[in-house]
């Protein structure tokens, strides 16, 4: 017989071994930008076979998907290009799951869709020295001719990686999307926090 023992929430609170990652994080604000968590924004993954996987993306969403690199807004929703065959999908959750389960229905076993949501944190970063604050951690040239809005893009920020889509301006300052997996978020809101300090 297997002796089994119980652990309360407050014994796993206290444990690392035992507790989820916490995704509240809280925004940051400096001079010239803020970091902002977007807590309501649906994330979900399509995977299809790459061999057709444009076609088989226009049977499953009723539209053309986007290019290498882009991201299309259709409705509530984003569409991400990540690599062949893979996108990424953005929007309110309700619009993301209602989504997901209409293109299992419609691809069935030809596609993999997973909603993302709980495992991602999205952050919104902007700003007149939002750039400046990316460039300190991040490879990627972000000026408007090399990065612009509708680019998108993974890659590293400090020493993980992450997603990172170009939205449209807000009062004329530019913004971008960050995502990141839940348990790399506060590492993330603290290289954007140290900023005043680099």
């Amino acid at each position: 017989m297997i002796r089994q023992e119980s652990v309360s929430m407050d014994e796993t609170s206290k444990n690392p071994a035992l507790r989820l990652a916490d995704p509240a994080v809280e925004d940051v604000r400096d001079d010239g930008f803020s970091l902002r968590v977007d807590r309501d924004l649906g994330i979900a993954k399509l995977r299809m076979v790459p061999a057709d996987s444009d076609a088989s993306f226009l049977s499953v969403a009723g539209f053309a998907p986007p290019g290498t690199g882009r991201e299309i807004v259709c409705g509530a929703l984003a569409f991400a290009w990540l690599a062949p065959g893979e996108w990424l999908i953005t929007g309110t959750p309700a619009a993301v799951a209602t989504w997901l389960e209409d293109a299992n229905d419609i691809g069935g076993d030809d596609i993999l869709a997973i909603d993302f949501t709980h495992a991602r944190v999205a952050f919104e970063l902007v700003g007149s020295n939002a750039r400046s604050a990316l460039a300190a951690h991040c490879p990627l040239d972000l000026w408007p001719e090399a990065f612009p809005v509708g680019a998108v893009a993974r890659t590293l920020i400090g020493d993980t990686v992450m997603f990172i889509a170009r939205l449209e301006d807000e009062a004329r300052a530019p913004r971008f999307r960050i995502i990141v997996d839940q348990t790399v978020a506060p590492y993330v809101r603290r290289l954007f926090a140290s900023a005043d300090q680099l």
